[in-house]
């Protein structure tokens, strides 16, 4: 049951990131800035923790270990800032499919080499070939995706 809640977990953080992709392409043509929407989507996202926090919802938290984080845990509102403001201009560009898809790849590929050598402190795990075949059925993916992208726009007018 814990792996099945896990794996809901996860599949419910991909769509949601895809929704919020879309929701963010949306702002940033409404607005005309990457950035404008950027900012809005995490002055909301941030509202909505502090209010969990406040209220307690989140489970409990110890501000006094900041001093003994890396630098590099840190990152991630770094990266997630500019994950929401590329998003935003790409999905216009290249729709929502190949952008998934594209993201999906880079997230594995760079999981795969996290995996392999342990940086962030993760535990190790070697490339396999599944895991090699799995990058090569995501790529083929891609390339078919486009082949369809390319025909079906061909044909609309």
């Amino acid at each position: 049951m814990e792996i099945f809640l896990a794996l809901l977990g996860a599949g419910s953080a991909g769509g949601f990131s895809t929704i919020g992709a879309a929701v963010n392409a949306q702002l940033k043509t409404i607005l005309h800035s990457p950035i404008a929407a950027a900012t809005i989507n995490f002055v909301v996202g941030f509202g909505i923790l502090t209010l969990l926090l406040a209220l307690g919802i989140l489970q409990s938290y110890k501000f006094d270990l900041l001093s003994l984080t890396p630098w590099w845990a840190f990152l991630g509102g770094l990266l997630g800032a500019i994950f929401v403001t590329l998003s935003s201009l790409i999905v216009p560009k290249l729709g929502l499919t190949t952008t998934t898809l594209v993201v999906v790849f880079s997230q594995i590929f760079m999981s795969l080499v996290i995996d392999q050598l342990g940086w962030f402190g993760a535990i190790k795990y070697p490339i396999t070939t599944p895991k090699i075949l799995g990058i090569a059925t995501l790529v083929l993916a891609i390339l078919i995706n486009q082949l369809d992208r390319k025909y079906s726009h061909k044909n609309v007018n």
